[in-house]
């Protein structure tokens, strides 16, 4: 059974009859459920090790909605808090701490509208002790000065940056890669950036669909700062960034 079929299935039973009475129109918590997961999805922090995801999350909703469910509000947060769970579970995220879910009004939303805002929040020492440890691996341009260099993941929710540190950064479908890609156009060992004295070398791993920069396929090419990737249907961006 899916996630989201249990977690309809698990509220059907807990709301009996008033759950069926409420949703025939306006917001349907499976929906609720359905955002929220792809919020999640979208606002990964990938790190050499671990793929972190929100662990805060406002969902606006309209007036009328936040009046439909005031009665069985603290329930309805329970399972989506559960739901999360299970799906950062699924999907192989580190989350921090259960996910923390608030619902408000918002006079700009009409009925069965919702509206998501997610944030990486709260004890913050296992991240920032992580990111720490990647420290030695950042490089310094001929100034002396500390040269940083990232693909940024460009998503309709957001960009996300992805610190390229290691000496390889795995790209592709598994879950064992660096940067996780589901999308089944994308193979699961599908390219790799190798991180060299001078130069970020990007690698495709004989995929199926083939990797892009700038609109070509390639097989190597030396990243510049500005660069497009496309592998599948995601788009990276290469950045280069020298700081004192």
């Amino acid at each position: 059974m899916s996630l989201l079929r249990d977690f309809e299935q698990r509220l059907e039973s807990l709301l009996e009859g008033f759950f069926a009475r409420q949703f025939k129109s306006g917001v349907q918590p499976v929906e609720i459920a359905k955002k929220l997961a792809r919020e999640m999805d979208s606002n990964r922090t990938i790190s050499v090790s671990k793929i972190y995801v929100p662990n805060r999350y406002i969902i606006r909703i309209s007036q009328t909605d936040a009046e439909r469910l005031k009665l069985f509000e603290k329930a309805l947060v329970a399972e989506l808090q559960d739901f999360l769970v299970q799906h950062a579970k699924k999907e192989g995220y580190a989350l921090i701490g259960k996910p923390q879910i608030k619902f408000e009004e918002s006079a700009k939303l009409t009925i069965g509208e919702i509206n998501i805002e997610s944030m990486l929040e709260g004890n913050r020492a296992e991240f920032i002790g992580e990111m720490e440890r990647l420290r030695p691996a950042v490089s310094k341009s001929k100034t002396g000065k500390v040269e940083n260099a990232y693909l940024v993941r460009i998503g309709a929710s957001g960009d996300t940056r992805i610190l390229l540190s290691g000496r390889f950064t795995k790209i592709g479908r598994a879950v064992d890669n660096d940067i996780v890609i589901p999308d089944p156009n994308v193979s699961r060992h599908h390219a790799r950036v190798e991180n060299t004295a001078s130069k970020y070398l990007l690698k495709d791993l004989g995929s199926t669909n083939g990797t892009f920069v700038n609109g070509e396929r390639i097989a190597e090419y030396a990243l510049r700062d500005g660069d497009t990737v496309v592998i599948g249907t995601t788009k990276l961006q290469f950045r280069r960034e020298i700081g004192v």
